[in-house]
């Protein structure tokens, strides 16, 4: 299904909104006049395009946040932590946050390792609350062992990754198929890290192509290997700036409802068709999520 990137652009800019707002108390009526959209049109797209409604993608980034900083350090003052998270007082935020996490934020602080966790390892302390029709799976596959060839990369800015002036992945990936026409049999990306929000500068991001075996070339001397299992299969069509969109999606909403659990493997998104007569919409992203 082709997506409007119009409206992912409205919804990137409400993100970018709550990201940068986190530590004051605001409505989703100040996001929804913020992108000029009525507060009922906005709230039905929000959880339609990120898959949680507003409230809990915001109560969620608040509590992830604040589960991130006293995890980091047990000398965090609760109170000024609470305010700081965008609650008025400390007694709403240490309702919330049991309620999250099954134990008080003074617990937690002590023993972060006793708290409920999310089902993303990467990112413990996110757990969503989704809400409405959730996104499926186009299909679920088995894969046997296979080489991936990767060059390395870093940094996602508002949601997105490959923005550096000197990341021209395009000519790099064009080149791969170049030198491997018979062998590469496709170009994806990778997080060896999930990333923990929308601007994380030295996040590391591993790009390449798929082999079955390896094989000399001077492309690249970097090898990973992925090992064979199950795998959900999601469709993003669009522009590649918005598929953090998609991610969210199926971490917020459809891995939290589904049979399924994360297996111990990296996920890719694989690039299956470019942009064409159509613009970005006609862009294909198969993103591949190891499951068991």
């Amino acid at each position: 299904m082709k997506t409007n990137d119009r409206i992912r652009g409205r919804i990137e800019k409400a993100v970018l909104y709550i990201e940068d707002n986190l530590s004051i108390n605001f409505r989703a009526s100040d996001i929804a006049k913020h992108v000029h959209l009525s507060p009922f049109h906005f709230q039905r797209l929000f959880s339609a395009y990120l898959g949680e409604p507003v409230s809990q993608y915001i109560l969620s980034r608040r509590l992830e946040r604040a589960a991130r900083l006293l995890s980091a350090s047990n000398a965090i003052n609760i109170l000024e932590l609470a305010l700081d998270s965008g609650f008025d007082t400390h007694s709403s935020f240490s309702k919330a946050f049991k309620k999250r996490f099954a134990v008080s934020p003074s617990v937690f602080r002590d023993a972060p390792a006793s708290a409920k966790k999310g089902v993303d390892i990467g990112r413990p302390f996110l757990i969503a609350s989704p809400g409405g029709k959730q996104i499926e799976a186009a299909e679920n596959v088995e894969l046997p062992q296979f080489e991936f060839q990767y060059r390395k990369s870093h940094g996602t800015f508002s949601g997105s990754f490959f923005q550096l002036s000197d990341q021209d992945v395009s000519s790099q990936f064009a080149q791969l198929l170049m030198q491997n026409k018979d062998r590469c049999h496709q170009t994806f990306s990778c997080f060896p890290q999930s990333p923990q929000g929308l601007n994380e500068t030295n996040i590391p991001i591993w790009f390449g192509g798929k082999f079955t075996s390896r094989s000399q070339n001077s492309w690249s001397k970097n090898w990973y290997t992925f090992s064979a299992g199950s795998w959900a299969v999601f469709e993003h069509w669009g522009d590649y700036g918005f598929l953090y969109q998609t991610w969210n999606q199926i971490y917020r909403g459809w891995l939290s409802q589904s049979k399924f659990a994360l297996r111990d493997e990296m996920p890719f998104e694989a690039y299956v068709r470019g942009s064409d007569k159509t613009g970005t919409a006609g862009q294909l992203t198969r993103i591949h999520i190891p499951v068991k």
